[in-house]
């Protein structure tokens, strides 16, 4: 075999169970790989997190193999955006003027806007249980997810025109962590029958391990820049694309 053939691996993996999954979904549980479209609001309870930021949003997705005897396994993303962030006249205190503003390049106050960013990639397994559903392949689940998450505070200057916080000078001030993170997930999953509306609802707790990762920082005390154990909790919705053939509805004998 030669070497582009692998490319073709994933393919050949999914069109080996087309004739598997071609039974009506209401009949039986069955291979279902997926990818899914989500959109999350969640709140942060403790930690550094807590401290610097308020609720944020986010959006992702996850590919999901759904087998046969319920149990998935799957990868996921999700982008990490807000705007709700707290003691911003502490960001730049050091280069402040007395008004408690920015300077420019041109002696007047600087426009300084400040967001949160940053991101959360896991990989993750689930048991879906068969009740409360209308197949077989749709029910109440449990998951668990374990990965990586960052986040910082995105610094916006209009015009650039303060060079004291542009570019490697913002670096000073951003407040980017990263770390280990872990995720529970309580939700539930539907798959339509006619395969119409796919979706699921879940509830979820983060927990990042995260740790500060500048060199240097212009305006953080020791106990801002040390370890800590952010907590996020908050409700997830998604869209689900399924990968699977759909048995015909009739049958005819000749």
């Amino acid at each position: 075999m030669r070497y582009y053939h692998w490319l073709l691996l994933p393919f050949i993996i999914l069109f080996s169970y087309k004739s598997e999954a071609q039974k009506n979904i209401r009949d039986s549980s069955i291979f279902i790989p997926s990818l899914s479209v989500n959109y999350s609001i969640k709140t942060p309870l403790s930690g550094i997190m807590s401290d610097t930021y308020g609720y944020n949003h986010s959006v992702g997705s996850d590919f999901n193999a759904k087998l046969k005897n319920n149990i998935s396994v799957g990868i996921g993303f999700e982008y990490l955006f807000g705007d709700n962030v707290k003691n911003t006249e502490d960001y730049f205190k050091a280069i402040q003027s007395e008004d408690g503003f920015v300077i420019d390049g041109n002696g007047q106050y600087a426009e300084v806007f400040l967001y949160e960013r940053g991101y959360n990639i896991q990989i993750f397994a689930s048991y879906q249980f068969d009740v409360m559903s209308p197949n077989p392949n749709s029910g109440p689940y449990v998951q668990l997810g374990a990965g990586f998450m960052q986040y910082h505070t995105r610094i916006e200057n209009k015009d650039l025109s303060a060079n004291a916080i542009n570019d490697d000078y913002a670096k000073m001030y951003d407040r980017l962590r990263n770390g280990f993170s872990t995720t529970q997930v309580l939700g539930y999953r539907y798959m339509g029958n006619r395969n119409l509306a796919n979706f699921f609802i879940a509830i979820e707790i983060t927990q990042g391990w995260t740790n500060n990762r500048r060199s240097y920082n212009a305006d953080l005390s020791d106990s801002q820049m040390g370890k800590s154990m952010d907590l996020l909790v908050g409700v997830k919705l998604a869209w689900i694309i399924p990968f699977y053939g759909r048995a015909p509805k009739d049958y005819y004998y000749y």
